[in-house]
């Protein structure tokens, strides 16, 4: 594996973001060997020389942005919007990134437990962070208004975008063609919006359910600094029994200096024909590529994590906790890696629906993220990009 397999964290989710500007001095000396017939020194007091300021405030404070958007129904639509100003002296470089996203169950109520598409079936207890069929329902976009003008970051003018779809890392703020950030002049304020809609064919499934995506905005003084972690392109390979190619396999080491739990994986086909990750088989006894018994994702690492849905499937778009798959069993559980190591990622098999012959993964890019929390506390995303050969 080459260093840039290798992947470390740049921010956390909940860490603060902050510019620095500094005033620099150079001084020279010439005229070695002259002489000054004629001199006269006069004195000057109270200069001062002050540093211009970069302060970005969200809604009046320096607060992180907020949209809170609760207690949704089915065909249900609304939009919540949020102002951005650069409240400081200095014009600044506005730069974007969704830095984290989870997909709570918050439980499962009665009805909730007996809908056909619920995933965790066992009661109020059952369910995490990413297992939640919200996301799966909920369109979404996203736009700065500059004096007006839309500048779309997740969907655009005329579509939106499923929210189990929004990739993690850095977005530019004027187009694919424009620089990727945005300069704020000093005193300039902007909005920021967004726009959603539940889908009117979503059933009880959904109750309680949320959707939550830590965004991050940032002011820099420079062009090119970073607010969110860095994506990645890994090598991987296709894998699979019989020669059917239709899982994926990739390698990640831990750089992070710390040892570093993986608890849950986004996983985002280029191919948006592509619905699922399903082996449809049962069992937790896969081991080292041996499909036998089943396992839908497998992370061999120094404590071995999965997750296998048995019977049933996995959606993607979308996050696979690997701390809960909806049963009561032994079938799920965290990997950690260890300071330094490397731990090897499979994923079986991708399929465009349910019970469809597995799809052939060769050349097919994807995108997987992986939900990380380090041995002092931190949680942070690593979203990587693959194309499996």
């Amino acid at each position: 594996m080459s260093d840039d397999d290798s992947w470390s964290a740049e921010i956390t989710r909940r860490r603060a973001l902050g510019g620095m500007f500094t005033l620099g001095a150079a001084a020279s000396a010439a005229g070695a060997g002259t002489m000054a017939l004629f001199s006269d020194t006069e004195s000057s007091t109270g200069n001062t020389v002050q540093a211009g300021t970069l302060d970005l405030t969200v809604n009046g404070s320096g607060s992180n942005a907020v949209v809170d958007v609760s207690n949704v129904a089915p065909g249900n639509t609304g939009s919540d919007s949020t102002r951005i100003r650069n409240d400081g002296t200095l014009p600044g470089y506005l730069t974007f990134g969704v830095a984290g996203f989870a997909n709570p169950e918050n439980g499962v109520n009665e009805p909730e437990s007996g809908a056909l598409l619920e995933r965790d079936p066992r009661g109020a207890s059952s369910g995490g962070d990413h297992t939640g069929e919200l996301a799966q329902s909920l369109d979404i976009k996203m736009k700065l208004l500059v004096d007006g003008d839309p500048h779309y970051l997740v969907g655009d003018e005329n579509e939106y975008e499923l929210a189990s779809e929004v990739r993690l890392g850095a977005y530019s703020l004027n187009g694919d063609s424009g620089p990727a950030d945005l300069q704020l002049d000093a005193g300039q304020e902007i909005e920021f919006v967004t726009d959603y809609k539940i889908s009117d064919n979503v059933r009880n499934e959904v109750q309680s359910d949320s959707v939550v995506i830590d965004l991050a905005f940032a002011l820099m003084q420079e062009r090119g600094q970073t607010v969110v972690p860095e994506t990645r392109e890994v090598d991987a390979s296709t894998i699979g029994p019989k020669g059917n190619n239709a899982g994926v396999r990739f390698a990640v080491t831990n750089d992070f200096g710390q040892e570093a739990t993986v608890s849950a994986l986004h996983v985002q086909p280029a191919n948006t024909d592509l619905e699922l990750l399903s082996d449809l088989q049962g069992g937790s006894g896969y081991r080292n590529g041996n499909y036998d018994f089943g396992a839908d994702v497998y992370v061999d690492a120094d404590t071995d994590g999965w997750v296998d849905g048995g019977s049933g499937e996995f959606p993607v778009p979308g996050w696979i906790d690997l701390t809960a798959d909806g049963y009561d069993d032994n079938a799920d559980r965290e990997a950690v890696i260890a300071a330094g190591n490397t731990a090897t990622v499979s994923l079986y098999a991708f399929r465009q629906t349910e019970g469809s012959y597995p799809f052939d993964m060769t050349d097919e890019p994807v995108r997987v993220t992986l939900d990380v929390t380090l041995n002092d506390g931190t949680e942070t995303f690593v979203p990587l990009t693959m194309t499996p050969e």
